[in-house]
């Protein structure tokens, strides 16, 4: 697929440039204060972001156009759109990939309609939020994107199914802190809502005893453990997991 090509540019010029300094906040220090707007918080970073996002929400609206209607659209972040494309089209033929590193919940909903519901799936695999809690969102702002997600999607398209994936154990502690918050919600938006399932993940990566990511499952990097990313094998079983429930 020609949209596979501009997923991996993606990732790799933006974790090389933009994302892989930035902080990550930590919700519990007593001088956090959370943000509830769209942007991060490195002006800068933003504007240069934003470029490169909007270069792929061209690219990936071009394909549709092309495309005209795809079975099943994976979309999200850089854990969708680092998915390796074998495994897709082993077990999920035909589906089409719409993820783009470093998504925001906002983003996502600006983009939602000239990338995924122009294909008009039958399934719509999605994953977002890591990012929002990777730049201190507010809980309940985040929230209530999630809601106009999916409120979206069902208005667009009622009897297009929609799989939640939860957010999954990764090694940053501060992302962990949060996670968990946030796929409670994400359960219950599902539950609310007709032909919406939710998966969370974090039974099958979660080390025994500590609430991070097995690190066999971490993504490595020039020999470093990537704080927030996995590697195949977890993709591995991410995906068998997702296959269980779309049958």
């Amino acid at each position: 697929m020609k949209v596979l090509g501009i997923c991996f540019f993606l990732i790799s010029l933006i974790s090389c440039s933009v994302f892989q300094p930035r902080i990550i906040y930590d919700y519990y220090n007593p001088d956090f204060k959370c943000v509830d707007k769209l942007g991060i918080r490195d002006s800068d970073n933003w504007e240069s972001y934003q470029k490169l996002y909007q270069d792929a929400v061209l690219l990936y609206t071009n394909e549709n156009e092309k495309l005209k209607k795809a079975n099943i659209v994976f979309v999200g972040n850089s854990l969708i759109a680092a998915i390796p494309p074998d495994l897709v089209q082993a077990d999920f033929p035909g589906s089409v990939n719409r993820g783009i590193a470093g998504d925001m919940t906002e983003l996502l909903l600006g983009r939602l309609d000239a990338t995924v519901l122009s294909l008009k799936p039958s399934t719509i695999i999605l994953e977002i939020g890591g990012n929002d809690i990777r730049d201190g969102k507010c809980l309940d702002y985040i929230e209530g994107i999630h809601r106009l997600l999916i409120q979206k999607i069902r208005t667009s398209l009622p009897n297009t199914k929609v799989l939640i994936l939860g957010i999954p154990p990764v090694l940053s502690k501060n992302v962990n802190s949060v996670s968990p918050i946030v796929n409670a919600w994400l359960l219950r938006i599902a539950n609310e809502n007709q032909n919406v399932q939710f998966l969370d993940i974090w039974p099958e990566f979660r080390q025994k005893g500590t609430p991070f990511i097995r690190e066999e499952l971490a993504l490595s990097f020039e020999g470093k453990k990537d704080p927030i990313h996995i590697n195949r094998d977890a993709y591995i079983i991410w995906l068998r997991k997702i296959k269980s429930l779309l049958k």
